[in-house]
């Protein structure tokens, strides 16, 4: 009888480990958002067309750093931990590019902001709303690599026009510097702002733990 219960006993021991190995890497794997809140019915209303960020000067290329978020208020445009991000997700009213880039905020004084860039990603190109007329936008999906960002990271992208956005209020929700800024540069004040939101969303996960040697 004994016997038995050991045998039933050390069963359970295994199993337990079993379960706990195949939960580990799913908690490992756990998925992060900031940005903007994106779904297939967030319009980018009056964005139908590009916004030049230079009006007048179609040209110029500027540095739009997204310094609040659509539907994710009091801080949800900042990277809550260092994170590694996997994926870019966008709504736009029409087809066009950027270059990706992460910056950093600095208040200082209220509601006064200063911005610096830290690193680049990829261009991305995307297609847009090709149906204007429904009440459906579709939410592209771009694949970025690892970009690796420190808590407090905001998303920021640099364009002469975009339409990867929603301009339905006031305020700074986006800054805007023309000349763009460089990467690695010091913190430095907007040029203008925009009531306008960036309709960019990070998805990311934790950075994987290094190695001890």
């Amino acid at each position: 009888m004994r016997s038995l219960t050991r045998i039933r006993l050390g069963l359970l021991a295994a199993a337990s480990a079993t379960l706990v190995l195949m939960l580990a890497p799913a908690q490992g794997h756990a998925i992060f958002k900031f940005g903007s809140a994106l779904a297939p019915d967030v319009q980018p209303s009056n964005a139908s067309s590009a916004h030049e960020c230079d009006v007048g000067s179609p040209t110029d290329v500027c540095t739009w750093v997204m310094n609040e978020a659509y539907q994710r208020p009091d801080g949800g445009h900042k990277a809550p931990r260092r994170l590694v991000i996997k994926k870019i997700r966008l709504i736009a009213g029409e087809a066009g590019s950027f270059r990706l880039q992460i910056a950093r905020l600095s208040e200082i004084g209220p509601n006064d902001f200063q911005a610096k860039i830290v690193r680049k990603g990829p261009v991305i190109t995307y297609q847009g709303d090709p149906d204007s007329n429904d009440d459906i936008y579709p939410v592209e999906t771009f694949r970025v690599g690892r970009i690796r960002v420190r808590r407090g990271s905001v998303l920021a992208i640099k364009t002469a026009a975009t339409s990867t956005l929603r301009c339905s209020s006031g305020g700074n929700n986006t800054l805007l510097y023309d000349p763009p800024l460089p990467i690695g540069g010091p913190f430095d004040s907007p040029s203008s702002d925009d009531g306008c939101w960036l309709l960019l969303e990070a998805i990311a996960v934790k950075p994987r733990p290094r190695r001890r040697r």
